[in-house]
């Protein structure tokens, strides 16, 4: 926020030279120093130090993390959980760990999930307007280079006090799904609106604003608040980013999950390194065209986050593998009505493994067998899993 008011102050100093690009460049070490402070003190990651087999760092890191005493009964059953989902899976190369991110349709599709939400993120458009908001404030019908750079700082305050009010009140009650559709859709109607007001009144340089370019320069804020309680919000009460970090941290397995990360971050970068290469030549060519194509984008991207995207809101790290079982896309479509959301019932149970989910859904699909046959499967209480398989077929 503060680095867009520099620039604009930086821009009544034309006598400095070299020195007016110059400060604003060197101020941004600034942040960095302090983030690199900041990381000394840093807690581990549990999942990490378990994977290290630095156990008794585990359950002290995992205890600050919860706010509670090493020897708490919930600290001490989620580090089983930890351990149990790392057995044969730790210290894995990189090769075992490509191996391992495609040996199924459903691990493939979990661990290209983050890559998939980084780009749609990067496609909402979002760099173009952090990149080249005077520019894309002059195409609406801001004069002059002062005008743009203090339109550009405004759009810097909204996106930080909207980002936090996010954290604060909006996204952990809405889920992650809820808050990717609600941001796309926002972000799809203010792209279409600048883009059509473009196409049907664009700009003549020095003329006064008129009532439709106005709402246009509204729409570029209302972008970056849609932007701010979506595809760029706080998520859960622990674990803190982007929504698209999140997701793409938790629906990662543990023992591929750097190699996700890292593959999710290269998409990142080198989507916004497209995204600020293409937005000058695109603004220049198909001008109202721009936004259009990332109003569309974001369409897509709605539809993605309803079709694609399972609801993770509270539900253990340990259990998110059942979410992608017996029918992905059925089970992410479900999600999208909270009430019938498979985290409900997720978030209430702990830890399960893959042989129990396979021994149980085995027991639903032999539920219509008679005779002896039926006599021998085994007999009880009934399990978690296996209740949470009915309870979603009814649903």
């Amino acid at each position: 926020m503060l680095s867009y008011f520099v620039n604009y102050g930086m821009n009544f100093h034309e006598g400095l030279g070299a020195l007016q690009w110059r400060i604003p460049f060197a101020l941004q070490m600034i942040p960095g120093a302090f983030l690199l402070v900041g990381i000394m003190f840093l807690n581990e990651s549990p999942r990490w130090l378990v994977e290290k087999n630095r156990i008794e760092d585990a359950r002290s890191a995992l205890a600050t993390v919860r706010g509670n005493f090493e020897d708490e009964p919930s600290v001490i059953k989620e580090l089983d959980e930890i351990v149990e989902d790392f057995q044969g899976h730790s210290k894995l190369s990189f090769r075992q760990q490509m191996r391992a991110a495609c040996e199924s349709k459903q691990m493939f599709y979990r661990c290209s999930m983050g890559f998939v939400l980084m780009f749609w993120q990067q496609w909402t458009g979002t760099n173009s307007i952090n990149y080249y908001s005077p520019q894309i404030f002059a195409a609406i019908g801001v004069n002059g280079t002062s005008a743009g750079l203090f339109a550009t700082g405004i759009y810097g305050v909204v996106k930080v006090c909207f980002t936090a009010l996010g954290l604060l009140f909006a996204t952990e009650q809405l889920g992650r799904k809820w808050s990717l559709i609600i941001g796309a859709a926002g972000q799809a109607f203010a792209m279409f609106y600048i883009g059509i007001q473009n196409a049907v009144s664009p700009a003549v340089p020095g003329a006064s604003l008129t009532g439709s370019s106005t709402f246009a320069i509204i729409c570029v804020y209302l972008f970056v608040v849609f932007y701010s309680f979506g595809w760029s919000a706080i998520t859960h009460h622990y674990r803190r980013g982007p929504i698209p970090f999140v997701l793409s941290s938790e629906c990662a397995p543990n023992h591929v999950r750097s190699l996700v990360m890292a593959a999710a971050l290269m998409c990142q970068w080198l989507f916004n390194f497209v995204i600020a290469k293409l937005t000058p030549i695109m603004l220049a060519n198909i001008t109202y065209g721009t936004f259009l194509l990332f109003g569309a984008c974001c369409v897509l991207m709605g539809l993605y986050a309803v079709f694609c995207v399972p609801e993770t809101k509270n539900v253990p790290l340990e259990s998110i593998h059942i979410l992608f079982k017996n029918g992905i896309i059925k089970g992410c479509t479900k999600d999208t009505f909270p009430s019938h959301a498979r985290a409900n019932y997720l978030q209430k149970h702990s830890h399960v493994t893959d042989e129990q989910v396979h021994k149980h859904v085995l027991s639903i699909k032999t539920r219509h067998m008679k005779g002896p046959e039926r006599d021998r499967l085994p007999r009880g209480e009934e399990h978690p899993v296996k209740k949470f398989v009915r309870h979603t077929e009814e649903v």
